[in-house]
């Protein structure tokens, strides 16, 4: 008697958050994805597409074909982000970015990506240039300025002003659970301003809401303030939903969040 072996169904899309506002952008395709709708299991179960994390190889490529299928139209750019300033501008997929915190291209079918797993996820689309861009902020990249440079970087490669841009900042862990040395605040003064809806100093310690931080950095550069979304939650918070480095001590998968403009 022979046995006929079935094989597992295919997973269907993962799901994404959407920025409400960009709704209205003709051919734009973005997403901040979470680690639900993967595969594998245990701290890096779901939807992990970092292949420096120790999971599977068969996993991460798994999940990456998962994210194109959520997001058609777009062929992946992906940079080796390392907490710095280096923003590349992208002309196509398969170009070799290297070491990078931001990207920008205007290159209909390619996709920006930026991996978090506490650190901000910056997206931001300029619809009449048809431009894009991804960054990445940790407290390095935001105390440094990141998303300032990747500003300048695309008015001097596209002429784009901040002022045309809109800007979403995804899940990333939240002033309610990131508590940092008083010292680091004090950088964050010194560099940025007194910002006190991002900084709350208490004696030695304090807490430090990262996107607050970027999205004070976003204004003093020129975007208006009703041009920039804050979109999902603490991602300590909701570790179940996302991947934190903060909640599982160093040993979590990383997220995707992703923008371009379809090819299609």
């Amino acid at each position: 008697m022979s046995v006929e072996l079935r094989r597992p169904a295919p997973l269907p899309p993962p799901s994404s958050l959407r920025v409400e506002p960009w709704g209205d952008v003709p051919g734009l395709v973005h997403g901040f994805f979470g680690r639900a709708g993967g595969v594998g299991q245990g701290e890096l179960g779901g939807l992990n597409v970092s292949d420096r994390v120790g999971d599977a190889d068969a996993h991460v490529a798994a999940n990456w074909n998962l994210v194109r299928q959520a997001l058609p139209g777009l062929a992946f750019a992906r940079m080796q982000q390392v907490h710095g300033t280096r923003v590349v501008q992208v002309s196509s997929a398969d170009q070799d970015v290297g070491e990078a915190d931001g990207l920008i291209t205007n290159r209909a079918g390619v996709g920006l990506t930026v991996l978090t797993a506490d650190c901000v996820p910056i997206l931001g689309v300029a619809s009449g240039a048809g431009a894009v861009m991804a960054v990445h902020a940790g407290w390095r990249g935001s105390l440094a300025g990141v998303v300032a440079t990747a500003l300048t970087a695309a008015r001097e490669a596209f002429g784009i002003p901040a002022t045309a841009w809109r800007i979403a900042l995804g899940p990333s862990v939240g002033g309610c659970c990131y508590e940092v040395e008083a010292e680091l605040g004090a950088r964050f003064v010194q560099r940025w301003g007194s910002m006190p809806d991002a900084w709350q100093p208490a004696a030695t310690r304090g807490k430090l809401d990262l996107r607050r931080v970027n999205m004070g950095i976003l204004i003093e550069q020129g975007v208006a303030a009703e041009r920039i979304s804050s979109v999902g939650p603490c991602t300590a918070c909701a570790s179940a939903e996302y991947f934190s480095h903060r909640r599982s001590a160093g040993r979590a998968g990383r997220q995707v969040s992703a923008i371009g403009f379809s090819a299609a």
